[in-house]
């Protein structure tokens, strides 16, 4: 109240209402407030899976013949999708037609007398989750088995091996 004191009374009292009125007014400004809700909506885009694409190489081995020898054949199943696919495994097998003749790739034909049932494939299968452009190698080998009959209508082929990815 020292400001007040060369104040008359009646300033003095105009005064400290002000002060007062100020004083209050501005804590009832502290406290008031509106609240309100609200929200909106945004969306996303999900990518679909890929294809994968499986590359194989030259047999390597030497040639088969009833019985005797393996070829191998190497392979790389790699992503073309633009995100994580999980492979869950390949598949390999001799193409055949309906009658289970071999498709030989030097004369781009299926030869029924050779028989698909007269190799053994096996497939050394890959699992895994693999990145964009990401890839996993495995191979299959490929036997002629001794069928105990004539497997002359064998003689010279290529067979083709067909080798999937899911």
């Amino acid at each position: 109240m020292k400001r007040f004191k060369n104040m008359s009374k009646t300033k003095r009292i105009v005064a400290a209402g002000l002060t007062a009125g100020l004083t209050l007014g501005l804590a009832s400004a502290a406290f008031a407030y509106f609240t309100s809700t609200g929200s909106g909506t945004g969306n996303a885009t999900v990518g679909s899976a890929g294809t994968w694409t499986v590359a194989t190489s030259a047999p390597t081995g030497g040639l088969l013949y009833p019985g005797v020898g393996t070829d191998t054949v190497a392979y790389t199943v790699t992503n073309s999708g633009s995100g994580y696919e999980e492979l869950n495994g390949t598949t390999a097998a001799l193409k055949t037609d309906t009658g289970g003749g071999v498709y030989d790739t030097t004369t781009s034909a299926f030869v029924d007398g050779c028989q698909a049932s007269w190799f053994t494939v096996i497939n050394t299968t890959v699992t895994g989750d693999v990145a964009a452009a990401g890839d996993l190698s495995s191979n299959v080998t490929i036997a002629l088995t001794d069928s105990g009959t004539n497997q002359d209508a064998c003689e010279s082929l290529t067979p083709q091996v067909i080798v999937s990815a899911s």
